[in-house]
């Protein structure tokens, strides 16, 4: 994909520095470890895990582009995030929710006490959450002129839809899509 969110994820590292990140229905999409490092990756498909067993190339492709002086840490777990991933619950500061849509009743209780929260308008997890009274939105992340930044006093209904448009060798996404940043409040 020409498309890797760089720019999105180094807005939330500046802004919130999450110290661990979960990450289901990954795909082979690793641009999140080079601005977290500790990240999480879950999913099912067997790209994915062909993508991840290859834990040399992943290491190398992640030190060779990280944004952070520590030690990147990566772990890849090949199962379906609806069953238990023996994770420990409350343990992760970000979770991402890009690809997969709809894990939020799976995968919430992963996040800590004032976790957040990404989805984006294609997948969201938006609908799921807004009915939840222990998240409280953050703001709206939107991109005008390859720049990234947090809208908190926009209104859900302002927001776009992601849109496909065609490539040489497939499909690709169309960046205008919002971003949807929440914070997981103490019960």
């Amino acid at each position: 994909m020409g498309f890797e969110r760089s720019e999105l994820f180094e807005l939330i590292k500046q802004e919130f520095n999450p110290r661990s990140v979960i990450y289901p229905g990954c795909s082979v999409h690793i641009t999140p470890s080079f601005y977290f490092n500790h990240v999480v990756y879950i999913d099912k498909n067997q790209i994915a895990s062909d993508f991840f067993a290859n834990a040399d190339m992943v290491t190398d492709l992640i030190n060779k582009n990280k944004r952070y002086k520590e030690t990147s840490y990566w772990k890849f777990i090949p199962k379906d995030f609806k069953i238990d991933l023996g994770l420990r619950y409350a343990s992760f500061d970000l979770l991402l929710s890009l690809f997969a849509g709809k894990l939020i009743d799976y995968c919430e209780q992963y996040i800590k006490p004032g976790g957040l929260i990404l989805t984006s308008s294609l997948f969201s997890d938006n609908e799921s959450i807004k009915e939840k009274d222990n998240f409280v939105l953050i703001g709206l992340i939107k991109r005008k002129k390859h720049k990234y930044f947090i809208d908190s006093n926009s209104s859900l209904s302002k927001s776009k839809k992601s849109k496909l448009q065609q490539k040489n060798n497939g499909l690709e996404y169309i960046d205008n899509e919002c971003y949807y940043l929440y914070r997981k409040m103490n019960k």
